[in-house]
């Protein structure tokens, strides 16, 4: 499941709020927003098959549950910003694959000083986005918020948390992206990088190479 405008205070909302308007994309009435996603789309590779390059990535914490002991990583939420600017939020999330690190942390590990975490989006040496998770709701409001709203089971099942604000938008030509979540308390981070693929012919996979 896929939350959206989920900031933890109104600032951060009302920001996002205006970046998605710049972008032409109309905003829910009830907010945060939970999005249900084909379970076919998750991909730990290190591309992304989209359509047409009018595609957007954002960086999430993602929730996880595993053997009963919850877990937090780094994912994109690509979505399509031509299909969203007519207000078909699930349709658009649903047309792109998200991308989900390899690597996850258990949420006891980092929960004392989860508003230290940091998420960052980069383009080669370009940063698109980078602010503390205090931005966003913590993992049992959103949970809860999502368990509510959308009948979301916490068992199991992957849930992004939403994104952060944008400092720059991606230019038109950026494909490689770095996405990282960082923990500056304990001195480590998650890393996944992948490339943008236009499946309608604009380019190839041969025409893009992952960042080493």
């Amino acid at each position: 499941m896929l939350a959206g405008y989920a900031g933890r205070n109104r600032a951060d909302v009302e920001a996002h709020i205006l970046e998605m308007r710049r972008l032409g994309v109309p905003v829910p009435a009830e907010l945060p927003v939970f999005y249900r996603a084909m379970p076919c789309l998750l991909t730990q590779a290190g591309s992304v098959d989209v359509v047409g390059l009018d595609t957007r990535p954002e960086v999430e914490f993602v929730l996880l549950s595993w053997n009963g002991r919850r877990y937090v990583t780094v994912g994109n939420d690509q979505f399509d910003l031509a299909v969203e600017r007519h207000g078909w939020g699930e349709k658009s999330k649903n047309l792109c694959q998200k991308i989900v690190a390899g690597t996850a942390w258990p949420v006891d590990d980092v929960i004392l000083h989860w508003d230290r975490l940091v998420l960052e989006l980069w383009s080669n040496d370009e940063l698109l986005q980078q602010g503390c998770l205090d931005m966003l709701l913590e993992p049992d409001r959103l949970l809860e918020r999502a368990r509510c709203q959308a009948s979301f089971d916490t068992g199991g099942i992957l849930l992004f948390s939403g994104t952060i604000p944008a400092l720059r938008p991606p230019g038109a030509d950026m494909r490689n992206f770095c996405m990282k979540l960082r923990d500056p308390v304990l001195g480590r981070e998650i890393v996944s990088q992948f490339v943008l693929c236009d499946i309608s012919g604009s380019c190839s996979r041969r025409d893009v190479v992952v960042p080493a």
